[in-house]
């Protein structure tokens, strides 16, 4: 039976086999070992800065996990997300590991350790916030060195090989550790830790092997360096074709995203959505056709009128979050600030009409069914102004108010964006000399199924094509297509050609005509940009939520970039078995 005993200040006890460590908030020791007050204890000195004595032929092995960013916006906007949790199934009411987790990465890797004479395999101590922000992976390389050290402080003249897996970012933080343990001045004077006399990482510790789970690896920063690399160091890299954070959305590193996107109501925004989805199209245009009709005509009155309502009500409900959303944005650039004041206030303008037009329908549902009565309710003299403001486009996305602004903000050291910066799947760049095991797993991800790699990839070339010629409104215009069928967009053109503009005239005639050429240009981009990713069968059985599909954005930048984290790859636990340096455990029998 084991003993642990903490030493010194108030500590959390953390159960580990074989070793003794500790971290900033944890010491323990193995079973049978003593402790003194100064941490002496065999010889091995916890929290000393001398060295112990070194064990001739003993190699030991390090494995680390590294969480990453999951979420590319961190749209939960929770700190320290990126720890344990993150590698294993918890429910959310029990607090407890699910079934599940018996087959993910986090327990088959902890299969391994007995299967080996030193093998250390940790991951319970390691977190930082997983924010898609630079600085954070630069804090997070030196947390992950400090822990290390303080964990081990026995092991600095013994010869240690580390194993690192990192999935997304986190691969990136270990590329940034990489830098960091190769410098001669070392955390000196880190911005997160206390200055300390270490200026150089033990001279026996080398880094064995880096498994990458669905890193991007960018051109310029958190490079790989090779100083403490051993000369046998394996890259293990796993990576899923249809991972849209890894190829596209981590080009761009954003700052403060997390605050910005906690103030976002996620919730009222879907319901304005699902509000405005829920509307019954064909109820409003049976009514529209038979304006003029006698007799019949009322019956269908009531039920296009209640569909108006409802519509007018999802815009406003999504209106308002939109103003919140953007008035929590945060903008030095001070043109950027005035431009943003001066769409705040298109927006509000556009909120107080959509909520009268939802009054007026909704409060003369069973009053005036006649076309003049239609007209009225739609109060398009306060609307079409603010609208053909928003809508402004001339010939291309360039010429858009609306994406043009949006660019500003998503634009490099302008807005939300620090860096924009292309990222690959392949580290090819980086490792030199040092061989790549490929790792592809697109075949296991359920979207490889419905058949849509040729539209996926060209959908991606297009995407990237226009980050890496800096057009970022041709991007958003790209992306904003995915959302909305051509067919719909055209619906609503054929609408005010046919139905509306023959219903004004003067003033209003001329404003409702310059939005119908507004939306025909964006009508004509997304005929042309959207992709058809999800399927018809997916897209009904995915109806009431339609961003879980398969080939959805928010499926190809989450489901598809989590996959890779999810088990333990066979070419992945064949790698690591043959790269561990402590020798196979000769008394190891597997359990049948």
């Amino acid at each position: 039976m084991s003993r642990t005993r903490i030493v010194k200040g108030t500590y959390t006890k953390i159960s580990q086999e074989g070793h003794s460590m500790y971290s900033r908030e944890n010491i323990i020791t193995s079973a049978g070992e003593s402790v003194t007050e100064t941490g002496v204890e065999k010889g091995v000195k916890y929290g000393d800065p001398k060295d112990s004595p070194k064990r001739e032929g003993r190699i030991i092995d390090i494995l680390m996990f590294v969480a990453g960013t999951t979420d590319p916006g961190n749209t939960e906007g929770t700190k320290h997300k990126a720890n344990t949790s993150y590698w294993k199934y918890i429910d959310e009411k029990t607090k407890e590991e699910t079934k599940e987790s018996l087959n993910n990465l986090w327990n088959k890797i902890k299969e391994l350790k007995p299967q080996f004479n030193d093998l250390n395999i940790e991951g319970d101590f390691f977190s930082w916030s997983g924010d898609n922000d630079t600085k954070e992976r630069i804090k997070a390389s030196e947390r992950l060195f400090d822990l290390l050290l303080r964990m081990y402080p026995g092991w600095k003249n013994q010869e240690v090989h580390l194993h690192l897996i990192g999935h997304s970012h986190g691969g990136n933080v270990i590329n940034q550790f990489t830098e960091l343990i190769s410098s001669k001045d070392m955390i000196a004077k880190s911005s997160i830790l206390k200055p300390r006399k270490i200026t150089e990482f033990p001279k026996e510790w080398k880094v064995k092997s880096i498994t990458y789970l669905s890193t991007p690896f960018f051109q310029k920063k958190h490079q790989l360096n090779h100083g403490k690399l051993h000369k046998n160091c394996k890259i293990i890299n796993v990576h899923n074709e249809y991972d849209l954070t890894q190829q596209l959305i981590a080009d761009f590193s954003l700052t403060n995203l997390e605050g910005l996107l906690k103030s976002f109501q996620v919730n009222k925004f879907k319901k304005g959505i699902e509000t405005l989805k829920d509307v019954d199209k064909d109820t409003i245009l049976t009514y529209l056709k038979g304006i003029g009709l006698p007799n019949s005509h009322k019956k269908r009155a009531i039920p296009a009128w209640k569909e108006m309502a409802k519509a007018f009500l999802g815009m406003n409900m999504i209106t308002r979050e939109f103003i919140n959303y953007i008035n929590s944005l945060k903008i030095e650039n001070s043109n950027l600030q005035k431009e943003k004041d001066s769409f705040v206030s298109l927006l509000n303008s556009l909120l107080r009409w959509t909520y009268d037009v939802y009054n007026n329908y909704n409060a003369g549902i069973a009053k005036g069914h006649d076309k003049v009565t239609w007209a009225q309710n739609l109060n398009l003299t306060q609307g079409l102004s603010v609208l053909n403001i928003l809508f402004d486009i001339k010939s291309s996305p360039k010429d858009s108010y609306l994406l043009n602004l949006l660019a500003g903000l998503f634009g490099e050291n302008k807005g939300i964006t620090d860096s924009i910066d292309e990222t690959s799947w392949t580290p090819k760049k980086q490792t030199k000399a040092l061989s790549i095991i490929d790792v592809p797993i697109f075949e296991s991800d359920p979207y490889n199924s419905r058949n849509k790699r040729k539209e996926f990839d060209a959908f991606l070339k297009g995407a990237q094509g226009a980050v890496q010629a800096r057009e970022l409104e041709d991007l958003l215009m790209r992306l904003f297509s995915q959302f909305i069928k051509p067919s719909m967009l055209a619906l609503i053109v054929i609408t005010i050609d046919q139905v509306l503009e023959p219903l004004v005239f003067g003033k209003l005639d001329t404003e409702i005509t310059k939005l119908r050429k507004n939306l025909e240009v964006y009508s004509k981009f997304v005929g042309k940009y959207h992709a058809y990713l999800v399927t018809s069968k997916d897209e009904e059985a995915f109806a009431k939520d339609i961003m879980k599909a398969p080939g959805s954005l928010s499926y190809l930048a989450m489901a598809s970039h989590s996959l890779s984290h999810t088990q333990l790859w066979k070419k992945v636990e064949d790698s690591l078995k043959d790269v561990f340096s402590s020798g196979k455990n000769p008394g190891y029998r597997k359990k049948v």
